[in-house]
């Protein structure tokens, strides 16, 4: 009797992922945008000597940088100059979105719309982030020393381990560590805490 919550928890999982990932396909620009503002503040605020600006597009985040390349050379961009700019992919840090929708929907806790508007907050937060690490990577690698020079930059070590980090790693354990978090006093944790005590008991 003890495995049919956990049962159903997979199988109700299962079926909203097929739901969830289906709705974040179609309107992934409109759920990145506030991470793309978190982003932007991030960023400007962090490194305002290399920041010249971002612009949101769909599916996408394009960071315009203050730098300029003439003849193989990187160097600061004179007023009327194009700077740099890269284009980030919002999906690689947003696909943790349907996850976790699919995840908290398909428990049975108390307040579900509430519990999923604050969890989209943090997840926000893990994407903005995710988003100024991939920038820092482009940055790394196609300014080089001049961004690395500036004040407030890890060194690259930190910067590579950070991107992929957040790539890799962080869009599928923000969701899960954030689930957990918010499961505690549903009755599929309440059936968690008896089945660890039964456990224990028999050991």
């Amino acid at each position: 009797m003890r495995d049919i919550a956990f049962r159903q928890q997979i199988l109700t999982t299962l079926l909203l992922l097929a739901i969830t990932f289906g709705l974040w396909m179609a309107a992934e620009p409109l759920l990145a945008t506030p991470a793309k503002w978190l982003a932007h503040a991030l960023l400007t605020f962090w490194l305002p000597q290399v920041i010249e600006t971002t612009i949101f597009e769909p599916g996408a985040l394009l960071v315009v940088t203050k730098f300029t390349e003439m003849n193989g050379i990187i160097r600061l961009a004179i007023p009327g100059e194009e700077g740099l700019a890269f284009r980030l992919n919002t999906r690689l840090v947003s696909y943790g979105l349907p996850f976790y929708a699919a995840l908290l929907w398909g428990s049975r806790i108390a307040k579900p719309s509430n519990t999923f508007a604050w969890g989209l907050f943090v997840l926000w937060a893990a994407m903005a982030l995710g988003l100024a690490a991939m920038t820092a990577k482009d940055l790394m690698l196609v300014i080089g020393q001049p961004f690395l020079a500036t004040a407030w930059v890890p060194p690259s070590a930190v910067i590579a381990v950070s991107y992929q980090f957040s790539v890799l790693l962080m869009p599928t354990l923000a969701p899960v560590l954030l689930w957990v978090l918010q499961l505690r006093g549903s009755p599929l944790w309440t059936r968690l805490e008896n089945q660890l005590g039964s456990t224990r008991s028999k050991g």
